[in-house]
């Protein structure tokens, strides 16, 4: 059986028939070729990304087909223009931001499930929110998913994003068998792990947009229940008593992962689980616990669920906003400790709740916004390396990062809002953290109300990219990035090469544009002068 969506309505519906919701390529007679000024335009619209720091001021394209596509790249090429991609808004960075033309992908929004095959392709514009419901409705779910129903897949594989699931099930592009790719010379590209295409499929994912258009996605899914039953996730928290205890807490069984990138024949009804850790920072000190959850079919399970994971509850806003102020913040979470946290028995929430957790932060950023109320993110992770040869050296390792965390947050009295462990397999991909080392994810988040504090966080954050690139660690490129220059080029020494002959291959005149590649590696990714116009 297969079901497909256009926009997330179902094929054949209206909203199919009127057009400009799937992005997919003419089938039958080819109708005339568009105009450039039939193409939707917004010009010199003002952009930002979703941590409030960075901001753009340019011209937005909406186009609604691949030949629509091909007339903007045309434009490029003979003006000169850069590009950049755009869909969810949810980039930390500046990722998703020019000051020239931005490409939105926004009607590339097609959603098309294999229940037999256990596959799904989607649209590049297609958000993880309706990507998720109808697979939900068809007793699937994604392998792991990103924490905000906003972000689409285009986003985010090319950010080859990870989730609380990755700690088990890996990271996103893992689970991606196939990409339509979309070059700056109009040729639409199929790519996978097979040997003609692999270098450019392992470049594309993880690569933040820089080699073409992303149109669609085909991903393995995993089926947790009947179709047309209620999914449920489990959650079990146990408290640790120091970071040792959370180190060895999150390494996983063997039987639980599946040993190849890709997936293996032998993994039919495998379903992941989550295995992550939080730590906060309480007027008593720092506390930790490690949370394991699963999927469960059905209602029988009655719902008890975290209050992070209730988006939409009323306290969620004022919560997040008092959050920002880091006395406050801390007061906070003495409360939620003492008097929310029950670890005697397991947590249950609905399935959107859980996967969707951060919905609650932009909905109070969205709101703020309209009072005039600054709240800026900076979310950072680095990548602490994990062999599994030397387990007790690997573990050393990590404790040693986040000791020096929790050293700087206390000596200069600026705490991580909220800091997360999850261990990660190794992969391919070129400019993944990951790429050719397991090992362990360390997200530090950060709430503040003026820039000043910001630049603050930043310094705090170079010292701990400093800190990982001694343990032999990187700085994950998705979030924000504050570390020098020559330390990122040293994190990513045995990726860049390739990727920049990659980049030269499939964009030689540097047409598209990614202002955050440029800015942490400026000896790779210069800025491209614009010729002049014929």
């Amino acid at each position: 059986m297969v079901a497909r969506f256009i926009g997330g309505a179902p094929s054949g519906s209206p909203r199919e028939e009127e057009g400009g919701g799937s992005g997919l390529a003419y089938v039958g007679e080819a109708p005339l070729a568009p105009r450039l000024d039939e193409i939707r335009r917004r010009p010199l619209c003002s952009l930002q990304g979703y941590g409030g720091l960075n901001r753009s001021c340019g011209d937005v394209y909406f186009p609604a087909s691949v030949e629509e596509l091909r007339v903007l790249f045309r434009m490029a090429r003979r003006t000169g223009r850069r590009i950049t991609f755009r869909a969810g808004g949810q980039s930390f960075d500046g990722q998703a931001l020019n000051d020239d033309i931005v490409i939105s992908m926004h009607h590339f929004r097609s959603i098309e499930i294999d229940t037999q095959g256990a596959r799904m392709t989607v649209g590049a514009g297609a958000t993880w929110g309706a990507i998720t419901r109808e697979l939900a409705a068809l007793g699937f779910v994604p392998y792991t998913v990103v924490s905000t129903s906003h972000a689409t897949a285009g986003g985010t594989v090319s950010g080859d994003c990870l989730s609380r699931f990755s700690g088990i099930a890996s990271k996103e592009g893992h689970y991606v068998e196939r990409l339509s790719l979309l070059s700056l010379d109009g040729q639409l590209l199929s790519l996978s792990r097979e040997e003609a295409t692999s270098a450019l499929f392992h470049a594309v994912i993880g690569g933040l947009g820089y080699l073409g258009a992303v149109i669609d996605v085909t991903y393995r899914i995993a089926r947790v229940a009947p179709a047309g039953t209620p999914i449920r996730v489990v959650t079990q928290a146990t408290r640790c008593a120091s970071f040792e205890e959370l180190a060895t807490a999150l390494l996983p069984r063997a039987e639980q992962l599946l040993q190849s990138e890709g997936g293996t024949a032998d993994e039919e009804g495998w379903i992941p689980e989550a295995l992550f850790s939080i730590a906060f920072h309480t007027l008593e000190g720092s506390r930790s616990m490690v949370l394991r959850s699963r999927y469960v079919p059905g209602t029988s399970h009655e719902l008890r669920p975290l209050l992070i994971h209730r988006p939409r509850h009323v306290l969620r806003v004022p919560i997040e906003w008092l959050m920002r102020a880091s006395v406050v913040s801390r007061g906070l979470w003495t409360l939620i400790d003492r008097f929310l946290f029950d670890v005697s028995r397991p947590y249950v929430d609905e399935l959107m709740g859980y996967l969707f957790f951060m919905d609650g932060n932009v909905r109070a950023k969205r709101i703020a916004q309209t009072f005039g109320m600054p709240m800026l993110t900076v979310q950072q992770a680095f990548m602490i390396p994990y062999d599994p040869g030397a387990q007790e050296d690997s573990l050393r390792r990590l404790v040693d990062f986040l000791g020096k965390v929790d050293e700087i947050a206390t000596r200069d009295g600026i705490p991580p809002l909220l800091l997360d462990v999850l261990h990660i397999q190794g992969d391919r991909f070129l400019l993944s953290a990951n790429h050719g080392t397991d090992g362990f994810a360390v997200t530090l988040a950060f709430e503040a109300s003026e820039e000043e504090s910001v630049h603050r966080i930043g310094l705090r954050l170079s010292e701990l990219s400093a800190r990982a690139l001694e343990l032999g660690g990187r700085v994950y490129l998705v979030k924000n990035v504050h570390a020098t220059a020559e330390h990122l080029q040293a994190m990513y020494a045995h990726a860049l090469p390739e990727f920049v002959r990659l980049k030269q291959l499939v964009d030689p005149g540097g047409l598209l544009r990614n202002e955050f590649l440029e800015r942490v590696f400026p000896a790779h990714f210069g800025a491209t002068p614009r010729p002049a116009s014929p």
